[in-house]
């Protein structure tokens, strides 16, 4: 039977039906757990952070123990450093069985550790710069607002730093 009224049929519109459904089977779309890996983006960027921010504090620490540098300074940009740790660690979400705190590395792939060596005042100036252009391009990698908020407020205190010590030497 001809319909030519322009209607479709019922089984163009159940054929239709089946290929849609055949292809969003076939999309790997999961919803919103559609990221493959046990960690979210966001933490990813937030676990990076902390170990960064963990080598820039060894890296105080080193020039302070040896001697190196304004020490009045050094120690209190490196207290600054702890305090931006603990607050990233504080947006690490809780998993099952492991507290938040736990002190776990990022990650793969990592950057070199960090030598035991002081680190003269103008490669901490480096460093700071480096780690503030790092958190500029972590800022693009972020869905939630909160945490991009502290990762440019970090940034902007790297930068921060970094002009301390310029003035320093």
């Amino acid at each position: 039977m001809a319909n030519d009224d322009g209607a479709i049929s019922r089984r163009t519109a159940v054929a239709g039906a089946l290929a849609g459904i055949a292809a969003a089977a076939l999309s790997g779309c999961r919803g919103p757990r559609w990221y493959p890996s046990e960690i979210s983006p966001d933490e990813y960027v937030l676990r990076s952070a902390i170990t960064e921010k963990r080598r820039l504090i060894q890296r105080y620490e080193a020039s302070i123990a040896a001697g190196d540098g304004p020490a009045e300074l050094l120690e209190r940009v490196a207290g600054h450093h702890r305090e931006h740790l603990a607050a990233l660690r504080e947006r690490l979400p809780e998993k099952p069985g492991r507290p938040r705190d736990a002190d776990e590395e990022s990650p793969r792939p990592s950057p070199e550790p960090v030598g035991d060596g002081p680190v003269p005042v103008e490669g901490l100036q480096v460093a700071e710069q480096s780690a503030a252009a790092a958190r500029s391009r972590q800022l693009a990698r972020l869905s939630d607002s909160g945490l991009a908020q502290l990762v440019a407020s970090i940034g902007a205190c790297e930068t921060g730093h970094a002009r301390l010590l310029a003035e320093a030497r």
